[in-house]
């Protein structure tokens, strides 16, 4: 036994002395020097200065106009001693060619104060592998609004198609004609708000920043418009059905919820409300502040 221990460590000690190189000898040629990217990410690279950026990015006359015209391009990209010796090589530096966190991390580093931003990496956007790249341009060609790529309905009708169609819908709201922006009801950067609604009045019903008739409280509430929210009855991007409802006739979306409630259909005679007759269809001309009502417990004022 203590022969074996004896042989082990006489060859440890030559497995260790042939690792260990003599000071001043050459390096081995098979191994491979680290790459400009490697070298970047473990702190090498050096600032190189906005002048010499500009010699190669002609992008002075564009970016004067951004909110970041007074930041180095080093305080973003990082530092691009090594961009620069490589010819524009190394990508190290550029947003688009490193992963969305990185990207996302950058420009965190300022806007993280931002409460909203903050949490973006926790939003639907953000758990999908966007970055703020996306859709935002540090140093666009021209001013454009919160520097978005595009105009804003624009910019999130590239990714979400479903929603031209229904802005091409006979009663919508209006986006495509400009008169309002998808961030009027939206915030892109929301965590966990679905679908990422803005707030308002203390609610996640953005409409009430509109319809603010609608707000309440009220002394007798309509319990889908305080439980639940809009979209119970109404479509909130367009809708074939006028009032963007969800069902073509009044009644019917009535009913949902009213089935059973007595004196309604002509199965429970004698009925009140006979729905075979059209005169009873609309209930809304009777039931008119549907939404809420401080007078009649049955919303007929």
């Amino acid at each position: 036994m203590p022969l074996l221990i004896l042989f082990l460590t006489l060859a440890t000690s030559l497995s260790v002395g042939q690792q260990t190189k003599p000071e001043g000898q050459p390096p081995d040629p098979a191994q491979k020097p680290a790459t400009a990217e490697q070298q970047a990410t473990t702190g090498t690279a050096e600032k190189v200065g906005n002048e010499t950026c500009l010699g190669c990015h002609d992008i002075a006359a564009t970016f004067a106009h951004s909110p970041h015209a007074d930041q180095e391009c080093e305080s973003c990209h990082g530092p691009g001693s090594i961009h620069v010796e490589t010819g524009g090589e190394d990508k190290s530096v550029s947003f688009t060619a490193r992963p969305p966190k990185w990207a996302n991390s950058q420009c965190l580093s300022c806007h993280a104060k931002d409460r909203e931003v903050s949490a973006f990496h926790k939003g639907p956007h953000g758990r999908n592998g966007l970055s703020c790249v996306s859709c935002h341009n540090g140093h666009p060609e021209k001013p454009r609004f919160n520097l978005l790529k595009a105009e804003e309905a624009s910019l999130c009708i590239s990714c979400h198609q479903e929603s031209r169609g229904d802005f091409q819908k006979p009663f919508h709201h209006p986006v495509l004609e400009k008169a309002m922006d998808c961030s009027d009801c939206h915030t892109p950067h929301s965590e966990e708000r679905r679908p990422m609604q803005q707030l308002t009045f203390g609610s996640e019903q953005s409409c009430l920043s509109c319809h603010s008739d609608k707000t309440g409280p009220f002394i007798f509430e309509h319990v889908p418009v305080r439980v639940n929210n809009c979209q119970t009855c109404h479509e909130p991007h367009g809708s074939t059905n006028a009032r963007m409802l969800i069902r073509n006739q009044v009644h019917l979306m009535c009913l949902e919820c009213h089935s059973m409630t007595p004196g309604v259909l002509t199965v429970q005679p004698p009925a009140f409300h006979n729905i075979n007759s059209p005169r009873f269809r609309e209930c809304t001309i009777c039931h008119r502040e549907i939404h809420g009502s401080n007078v009649d417990r049955v919303f007929l004022k």
